[in-house]
């Protein structure tokens, strides 16, 4: 738990305003830093594009849309092995078993390349079969590169390498801007290649730093896929999360009257699609204050009520322990609040501007609205999922990430239902509801944080 924590306390100790400042833009950084670069370098992809006066706008829409096909496919599909792999990995390095870390990643990375290869030649297959030879395969491949990526990431992620992951994703996508203005003039293909190449750099680049962390005395090992190591409910948290973020896209995607074919197999909601992805740029203070207060703060007390409990304290110190815990979770939550209700505000103010800046029509500005405040909810909600994970409360993960995507699906099929007015309004309920119940249930087993702790062991 520590790694990063200590190096956020460092910075702390400078209570000046600079310091302050330089410890949350710190924490922004490591903390949505990658997501934020991918969004800017797809689209200084797309500006490099429009550059380009000789070809229509056809294949530059068709790279964008079959980017943003890739990443969700393919976070949904990697989202199998993520969680597990992950608590696979913590569990061995508290046992210091770390020699069998690094096979069984081989073996998690094997699996993952065969499932996504094996769904990509089939959707090849079946449904981009008439499409361009060379643009087939390079969907494939960009396929099970990103798979990969993502369980990689997510692995040094867990080993807590968070400036390593900022600095990699920052080449990665410098590379793929830079090798975007080489080959623009092939086309979407060209455009599709510089992507690939990439995140071959990202996922090289990641793999060194893993090499360098632990040794191996084989090549590969399945223990993560053994009864005793693995949580399968996990595999369903992190499915259904992904799902859940990612349904309203799809129903707005598949549905006839909020999208447009782009080259007869994908679709996007010209309407739709823009506004959230401008919004996801707002989370980053809510974001850093999440791992600011939760890596600091948290931690301490949460690792201290532990080592109260196995290390024999009485029922009084424990309670204590307990109190202050409690206290530094609620005031996480206020200081997210209050730190990305600011932005909020902020970003409200400047909307109109930014929908002109990008030459945008105004019908966007209230959809936007909607979108930055949804955003904005996520934050809590993803502050919220990660506590549950601290105290191994994976049946309420499940229920949280599940009742998530059923919301999300349901609320965004009405608001299709209803009319262009209420577009947005079914990602925002279905966010704020989960989060509502989230807390809810967190603060409901806090309370008997004791009895959990000592009468429902196994």
């Amino acid at each position: 738990m520590a790694g990063i924590g200590f190096e956020l306390k460092k910075l702390l100790k400078d209570d000046s305003w600079f310091g302050v400042v330089k410890t949350y833009a710190y924490a922004g950084a490591i903390s949505s830093g990658p997501w934020v670069l991918s969004i800017l370098g797809i689209m200084l992809v797309g500006i490099i594009g429009l550059t380009n006066q000789s070809t229509s706008s056809y294949w530059l829409s068709e790279f964008l849309v079959s980017v943003t096909w890739l990443m969700s496919f393919s976070l949904v599909l990697s989202s199998l092995i993520q969680l597990v792999f992950t608590r696979f990995m913590a569990d061995q390095i508290y046992l210091k078993n770390t020699h069998i870390i690094l096979p069984n990643f081989f073996a998690a990375l094997a699996l993952l390349t065969c499932l996504s290869g094996i769904v990509a030649v089939l959707l090849w297959l079946f449904l981009f079969r008439e499409l361009d030879f060379f643009y087939n395969l390079l969907m494939l491949m960009s396929f099970v590169l990103l798979c990969n990526v993502w369980l990689t990431v997510i692995f040094i992620a867990g080993m807590r390498r968070y400036k390593a992951i900022l600095i990699v994703f920052f080449i990665s996508y410098t590379s793929i801007v830079l090798l975007s203005i080489l080959l623009k003039s092939i086309g979407s293909q060209g455009l599709l290649l510089a992507f690939m190449l990439g995140h071959t750099i990202m996922l090289l680049a990641l793999l060194l730093m893993i090499f360098q962390e632990f040794d191996a005395d084989r090549l590969f090992r399945f223990d993560f896929l053994k009864r005793k190591n693995i949580y399968l409910i996990l595999i369903f948290v992190g499915l259904f999360f992904n799902m859940g973020v990612w349904v309203d896209k799809w129903i707005f995607w598949f549905t006839p009257s909020t999208s447009d074919s782009i080259n007869g197999v994908l679709r996007a909601s010209i309407i739709y699609d823009l506004p959230i992805f401008l919004a996801y740029l707002s989370i980053i203070p809510g974001m850093a204050s999440f791992l600011l207060r939760v890596e600091t703060d948290f931690v301490g007390t949460y690792q201290a009520y532990y080592k109260a409990v196995n290390g024999g304290a009485t029922l009084d110190q424990i309670e204590k322990r307990r109190n202050t815990m409690i206290e530094s979770i609620r005031n996480a939550y206020l200081e997210i609040i209050k730190i990305q209700g600011v932005t909020l505000l902020l970003f409200f103010v400047v909307a109109k501007d930014i929908i002109k800046w990008l030459d945008l029509s105004p019908l966007y500005i209230h959809l936007y609205y909607i979108d930055l405040l949804a955003t904005a909810i996520q934050v809590l909600f993803l502050a919220t999922l990660n506590i549950f994970f601290y105290f191994n409360l994976l049946k309420q993960a499940f229920w949280l990430t599940f009742g998530l995507f059923i919301l999300n699906a349901l609320f965004s099929w009405i608001s299709i239902l209803l009319g262009p007015a209420f577009y947005g309004y079914g990602f925002a309920f279905a966010m704020l509801i989960t989060t509502l119940i989230g807390m809810y249930v967190l603060s409901e087993k806090l309370n008997h944080l004791e009895y959990i702790t000592f009468m429902l062991q196994r």
